[in-house]
């Protein structure tokens, strides 16, 4: 019988369908393994990977890394510094080497003008430096020795060491230059103080400079024993090597010995004589033919005449300040080759010229006067017999009447005044007609100073004339300054007749400061007044003040230009 599809297969149902579950099992069993062994493969290669790029291993590396390079960078600069150390070295013994070669190359005239820029106890110094220094200093133009102290007058602060020490270095010192075989010395300045009698050394140390023909001579000493005399003729002892060209002479308890007319100082062109006694003009102006510039101060004369005259004398500058004598009462002058004139007079000096025509290049003029009557006169005189004076300062300190009044009323005309200087007590009869009558006198005056002393109270008023703002115009003044201005109404009176007739001013300066320092600018040709910084920054107008004076002011200047300033 055939047999059916059922029949055919029944038999292999019951067993297909056991091995079919069976195939199925075994089927994903191994799908499963081989899945989770592949992803278990995977997990395991992934964590090598990260294993290798774990940040943990990172710092054993830097750790090992760090320490080698920064004991590269190390080594790499003290290398550097090696090589620099060595450069500088090299570059150092190159350098010394060239100065010393060029040092040594050098001239004994440079190295001597190379010293000669330093103070003499340092180009002393110099000696121990090497033997091409030795003895350098012997060989300078000039030399300067001194006390540890300042040279007071009358009284000196040297002790007793001091002074042996400055006596033993002084003939120490000729004795080295002698030795040396040295030939000549330009300037030479000694100050010292001493209290025993020292002409024998003065004597010694003269008859050395003298054989040395020195040029310029100054000497300051002090002396606290008996009057002695300065020996200073024994300088044109030798004459062949006197060339003496300037003297300035600072002395307290001593005279000067007498110049002798048959030795002349044939190069003298400069004297200065200081706190010196028995000072006799006429043998200095004999002796010195060729003297351009003599001051004189606070000297004992000789003399009761002070004559300066001479056929051919070249005196060009002349200074009498503080002189007194024996009953000196006149000054006469009689110098064509006079240009400045600066005299300093107590009240029992008079000044006189003689005829005019024997001052004719007088350009400068500085009269000081203290508690003298005679003021008046001498602006009078000076108007007269130098009407070409292009520069007048007038300066008077002194509490009575006719002085204070000072400036006279009728003044003849400076006809070529450029500056003028007025320092003065502006106190009780100070007057705005008293400078108004003197500027009216000058018509080509440019610069004008005023000065007057501090005072605490105002000065009492006088009732002056009154003046015409435009009475009187004046088209040169340029300048205006006021010292120990304090703004009172003689003050205010002045410097409103200043700006009204003032055409062509431009700067007027009104300072409470009245403390100043004048110097001659020889390139200008007048007086600068330089004002002490200090007082300067002490003594100022607060703003209130200032501004009341500003408006006292404003709109009162002839000129429309000028610049005004209160300080």
């Amino acid at each position: 019988m055939p047999t059916s599809y059922s029949d055919k297969f029944g038999i292999w149902f019951p067993q297909l369908g056991f091995v079919f579950p069976l195939m199925v099992f075994t089927g994903l069993r191994l799908g499963i393994g081989t899945a989770v062994s592949s992803y278990l493969r995977l997990h395991k290669e992934e964590a090598k990977e990260e294993a290798k790029e774990e940040p943990k291993e990172e710092p054993k590396e830097e750790a090992k890394e760090e320490p080698k390079e920064e004991a590269k960078k190390e080594a790499k600069e003290e290398a550097k510094k090696e090589v620099k150390e060595e450069v500088k070295k090299k570059v150092k013994e190159e350098v010394k080497k060239e100065v010393e070669d060029r040092i040594s190359a050098l001239t004994n005239e440079i190295l001597c003008s190379i010293l000669s820029r330093l103070d003499t106890k340092d180009a002393v110094r110099t000696s121990v430096l090497c033997s091409r220094w030795r003895n350098l200093y012997l060989f300078l133009p000039s030399y300067s020795f001194g006390c540890p102290c300042v040279v007071m007058f009358p009284f000196c602060l040297c002790s007793c060491t001091a002074e042996y020490k400055i006596l033993t270095v002084m003939d120490r010192f000729f004795q080295i230059h002698r030795r040396a075989g040295c030939e000549k010395i330009k300037s030479f300045r000694l100050s010292f103080c001493v209290k025993t009698d020292f002409t024998c050394h003065i004597e010694r140390w003269v008859h050395h400079l003298a054989g040395l023909g020195v040029e310029e001579l100054t000497l300051k000493l002090c002396y606290q024993g008996e009057k002695i005399t300065v020996p200073l003729q024994k300088l044109v002892c030798k004459a062949a090597t006197c060339r003496l060209t300037l003297l300035h002479l600072t002395a307290s308890n001593m005279e000067l010995e007498p110049f002798n007319p048959q030795q002349q100082f044939k190069y003298l062109t400069s004297i200065k004589l200081i706190f010196i006694d028995s000072v006799d003009v006429q043998s200095i102006l004999s002796s010195c033919p060729k003297l351009e510039s003599l001051s004189l101060e606070y000297c004992c004369l000789s003399s009761n005449e002070f004559i300066v005259e001479g056929k051919h004398l070249e005196l060009k500058s002349l200074t009498i300040f503080k002189c007194n004598g024996k009953e000196v009462e006149e000054i006469y002058l009689c110098a064509e080759n006079l240009l400045t004139l600066k005299l300093g007079l107590y009240s029992d000096l008079a000044l006189k010229f003689s005829h005019p025509s024997h001052l004719p290049k007088l350009q400068h003029v500085s009269l000081e006067v203290v508690y003298n009557g005679h003021l008046l006169q001498i602006i009078s005189w000076v108007a007269q017999d130098c009407s070409q004076v292009e520069s007048f300062c007038v300066e008077s300190w002194s509490r009575t009447s006719h002085v204070a009044y000072g400036l006279p009323l009728k003044v003849p005309t400076f006809s070529r005044l450029r500056q003028l200087d007025i320092r003065m007590e502006f106190n009780d009869l100070f007057d705005v007609t008293q400078i108004a009558d003197l500027i009216i006198h000058c018509p080509l005056l440019q610069i004008m100073h005023l000065v007057g002393r501090e005072r605490r109270t105002p000065p009492r008023p006088l009732g002056a004339r009154s003046l015409s703002p435009r009475s009187h115009l004046h088209l040169h003044l340029k300048e205006v300054e006021f010292g120990g201005f304090y703004g009172f109404d003689n003050e205010i009176s002045v410097v409103l007749y200043i700006l009204n007739s003032a055409l062509a001013l431009e700067r007027m300066v009104l300072r409470r400061d009245s403390r100043y320092t004048a110097i001659f600018n020889k390139s200008k040709g007048y007086q600068e007044l330089s004002w002490c910084q200090e007082s300067q920054r002490t003594s100022k107008f607060d703003e209130s003040k200032s501004q009341v004076i500003h408006q006292q002011l404003r709109g009162q200047a002839a000129s429309p230009t000028v610049q005004l300033l209160v300080i």
